[in-house]
């Protein structure tokens, strides 16, 4: 896609509001300065830099055309840098805010997501506050099985080298009828140390979730930060 780059015209008509500090950051616009005004017969170049990560992008652009989304790498505004696989048939919107990864079930127009974020707190608490998002109106006491329940069934996960819990939680439509048009929150919890863990989440339908499940394994064993 870049070759060695080929000098273009600058273009010489911009505004003449332009202050010394912009002219100054910005040397190639020419067009701004009169010592600069444009004669019969000149010719006006630049070069654009050679991207510096052409090589990715290289490798980006011949496995779109396979039909392949290639591996992410992306490291965090505290230094942590993410590597994972996108599974088949989802999509990677990248990372923003608190959002290490943000990838779509489906298309780039598609609602279902999953999000990897940087957090603290345990298991049991966790689950907790993501019982209290399903199902907010809940009892006391059906809200603590529901928790105790989703940690009993806790699927665990070997995550580079360190065991990753996988928890499915359902509201109360979805527990009465695998096929009930309910809700549900799939997640993962993989340590980073002491203190903090990496949480991979989807909020939506439940069967989303139970459809989405063994991709979204998938997904949580491929991470990779160390």
């Amino acid at each position: 896609m870049f070759g060695t780059a080929r000098p273009r015209p600058v273009i010489t008509s911009l505004p003449a509001c332009f202050s010394a500090a912009a002219l100054a950051a910005m040397p190639w616009l020419v067009g701004c300065q009169e010592s600069a005004a444009v004669l019969p017969g000149d010719v006006r170049q630049y070069t654009i830099p050679r991207p510096a990560n052409v090589a990715q992008t290289a490798q980006n652009a011949a496995a779109a055309v396979q039909g392949v989304t290639p591996p992410s790498d992306r490291e965090s505004p505290g230094g942590l840098r993410l590597r994972y696989d996108v599974p088949e048939g989802w999509t990677d919107r990248g990372g923003g805010g608190l959002r290490l990864a943000t990838l779509v079930l489906g298309g780039p127009d598609a609602a279902d997501e999953v999000t990897v974020i940087p957090a603290a707190g345990t298991l049991e608490g966790n689950v907790a506050r993501w019982q209290g998002q399903l199902e907010p109106d809940q009892d006391r006491a059906a809200a603590e099985a529901a928790v105790r329940g989703a940690v009993d069934a806790a699927e665990t996960l070997d995550v580079d080298g360190v065991p990753a819990t996988v928890v499915l939680l359902l509201d109360e439509a979805a527990r009465a009828a695998p096929e009930a048009d309910g809700q549900a929150i799939l997640a993962a919890m993989i340590p980073l140390d002491e203190t903090a863990s990496l949480f991979v989440k989807y909020k939506g339908a439940a069967a989303v979730a139970r459809r989405e499940r063994e991709r979204f394994v998938e997904f949580v064993t491929s991470i990779r930060w160390k």
